[in-house]
C-alpha cells in the first residue's frame, strides 16, 4: 500500500494529496494533513531536490572535462605534445606549426 501511494504521489503534480480520498469529517483527519505534508516535504522537495543536483552536477562536471581538453589543445601540439611556449620562441610559431607541420586533419 505504502508503495503505490509513493508511486502515485510522485507522479501526481500536487503529491500525495491528488491520489488519496479527501479527509475531511474523518476520525483520523489530522494524521491524514500530517502524513500529506510530510510526504511532499521528504519525497517532493528533498528527494527530487537531490536527483536534480545530482542532474546538474554531472553536466558542471562534464562541461568542466571539456573546457580542460579544449585548454589542451589550445596550448599545445596534438601529434607531438610539445607546448605553445616552445614553438613561440621560434620564428615560425606555433600556430603554424599546428596548421602546417602537424595539420589535425592530416591525422584523421
Amino acid at each position: 500500500c505504502f508503495i503505490y501511494h509513493f508511486y502515485a504521489g510522485v507522479r501526481a503534480g500536487g503529491g500525495i494529496g491528488d491520489e488519496l480520498e479527501s479527509p475531511y469529517g474523518d476520525d483520523l483527519e489530522y494524521w491524514r494533513m500530517l502524513y500529506d505534508i510530510s510526504f511532499f516535504f521528504f519525497v517532493i522537495i528533498i528527494l527530487l531536490a537531490i536527483m536534480q543536483g545530482l542532474i546538474i552536477d554531472a553536466f558542471g562536471e562534464l562541461r568542466d572535462q571539456q573546457e580542460s581538453a579544449t585548454e589542451k589543445l589550445e596550448s599545445s601540439c596534438f601529434i607531438c605534445d610539445i607546448g605553445k611556449e616552445t614553438f613561440d620562441r621560434l620564428p615560425r610559431g606555433f600556430e603554424i606549426h599546428t596548421s602546417k607541420e602537424h595539420n589535425f586533419a592530416n591525422y584523421l
